[in-house]
Parts: structure tokens; C-alpha cells; sequence
């Protein structure tokens, strides 16, 4: 579960060792990257921020409701978010991100690092039962250097 290699993306140095900190989570003030620990959502655009894709700090409902930067996707691909939650709301969806081969990198209390699971394996747990979608970002610039 905890083995990174798993991914088909990479995941640089700098994003093995997060911490999760439920404090620091999307427009947090004072919040800089993943210093200090992040939450799922914050640790996941990092991620996707080092590859080049442009996202704004949403919340997970503000996510799903998006359609600027996110579009709602029929299968799950590399680069997709997950969203899953004890319910269908998707207000305090726990958020992964697809790293390929219906595997999800995610960042969560629980765990407290991140973890790289498969989605059956993220839903067999209580909190992440309910799937309440994929969203597939839409921009995406040059991505940084590992």
C-alpha cells in the first residue's frame, strides 16, 4: 500500500513523505505547497501542480462542481481525481488522484502518508464506500523538472 512505486506517474521526491494535517487543506491562509503537511486535496493538486496541470484550491464540492478546470469522466485515467465518500455528497469527499491501472495515490488520516491503493480497495473502507466520481483536469502547461 505505502510502496510509491506502484504509480505509472511520477511522484517526486519532495511528495513521498507528506504528513497528513488536516489543517492544511485548499485556501488555507499561510498555506505554501505541502510545508508542513497537507490534507488529500492539497497533497493531490501538488501532485498534479508538478505535472503541469493548472488548478485553483478548491474544496472537494467546489471540485465536483467545477467545469473550468475539471471535467466529470466515464472511466478512470491517469491523472483523474477520485472522489469518495461515506455518502453522496460530495461536500468532505475524500480526494485521490489515478496514478494508472485503476490505482489510486491519496493522502488520508488514517494512513498519514501517502498510499497508493486500488479504487476496491480505497471503497472496502467505510469512510471511502460511496464513489461519487472521476473528474479529469483540462489544463495542463509545461511540467516541472524532477
Amino acid at each position: 500500500m505505502l510502496d510509491l512505486s506502484r504509480s505509472s506517474i511520477a511522484i517526486p521526491i519532495h511528495l513521498r513523505d507528506v504528513r497528513y494535517n488536516a489543517d492544511h487543506f485548499p485556501g488555507a491562509p499561510n498555506l505554501l505547497g505541502v510545508e508542513g503537511g497537507a490534507n488529500c486535496q492539497q497533497y493531490v493538486y501538488a501532485v498534479l501542480r508538478h505535472h503541469g496541470f493548472v488548478l485553483p484550491d478548491l474544496r472537494s464540492k467546489e471540485l465536483w462542481l467545477d467545469s473550468e478546470y475539471t471535467a466529470v469522466a466515464d472511466r478512470l485515467a491517469p491523472f483523474d481525481l477520485v472522489l469518495v465518500h461515506d455518502n453522496a455528497d460530495s461536500w468532505g469527499a475524500h480526494v485521490g488522484l489515478c496514478v494508472g491501472a485503476d490505482r489510486v495515490l491519496h493522502l488520508s488520516k488514517t494512513i498519514g502518508v501517502p498510499a497508493i491503493e486500488t479504487l476496491a480497495e480505497l471503497q472496502q473502507r467505510d469512510a471511502y464506500r460511496h464513489l461519487i466520481g472521476f473528474k479529469r483536469p483540462l489544463r495542463r502547461v509545461a511540467a516541472e523538472a524532477s
